[in-house]
């Protein structure tokens, strides 16, 4: 988890992204105007999935690596690629960015990374790569480089939707943790046997929270997200710290 708690003006899916200038180099890694960019380039010699969004933001990437977890994002554990990015506080739009995806273009090449975690001290246009990440578009050797970057709409994941409970939810507090939508998410609700859906709220950590609790369980949740997908997973059980894997895709 990154050193200091989580804080894009619109969720990442939007089409544009506010630049700003660039700031030195992360101490965790060891340009101003959004402007339109050509197709991103394939990496390793396989074409990326999913389509790339018009407008894209010129600015500034720095590394770092996530010594554990998910980041603020909440996950579990970072991706299995290793491909991921942290997001300035404004981009990161308290959680709002959590889970969608950046193709990223700096010198020496593509990335496509999944958002994870917030830069608190990062200005909208700078991100920190992990250093998989930053070596693709960058290569080794050096610190900062100047990249492109622009979100991806409807990427390829692989997997359904998967669930997991937050320590500390009961019958009276209920905290459920979304993986793999692909999409930035719109709006999580949940449903009790006969009952109504309720819409949960979502935290700067990522986790959509009933504050008054939705019951002994198990719910169906149905997840919405910013490109209007929608998906209902049946029996979700109220089991803290359990990832909960089921059949349901947005896509």
């Amino acid at each position: 988890m990154r050193r200091l708690p989580p804080a894009l003006v619109a969720v990442l899916a939007a089409s544009s992204l506010l630049p700003s200038p660039a700031l030195a180099q992360s101490a965790r890694g060891g340009e101003g105007t959004a402007t339109a960019l050509g197709p991103v380039q394939a990496i390793g010699g396989e074409a990326i999935e999913g389509k790339i969004e018009g407008k894209a933001v010129r600015g500034k990437a720095t590394f770092y690596e996530l010594r554990s977890g998910g980041g603020n994002c909440s996950y579990p554990s970072p991706p299995a690629d290793g491909l991921y990015v942290a997001l300035s506080p404004r981009e990161y739009a308290a959680a709002a960015s959590c889970g969608g995806y950046l193709d990223v273009t700096g010198p020496k090449g593509s990335v496509r990374v999944k958002v994870v975690d917030q830069c608190p001290e990062c200005p909208a246009g700078h991100i920190d790569l992990s250093r998989r990440a930053f070596t693709r578009v960058a290569g080794s050797g050096r610190g900062t480089a100047r990249v492109a970057y622009r979100p991806v709409r409807d990427p390829r994941i692989g997997r359904p939707l998967s669930f997991r409970v937050k320590e500390g939810s009961s019958r009276w507090w209920l905290a459920v943790l979304v993986i793999d939508h692909g999409n930035p998410l719109a709006s999580v609700e949940v449903k009790a046997a006969g009952g109504a859906w309720r819409r949960l709220a979502r935290a700067d950590h990522n986790h959509w929270i009933a504050a008054s609790g939705a019951g002994r369980g198990p719910f169906a949740v149905r997840v919405t997200d910013t490109r209007g997908h929608r998906a209902t997973a049946g029996r979700v059980r109220l089991a803290p710290a359990v990832v909960q894997r089921t059949a349901a895709k947005l896509y």
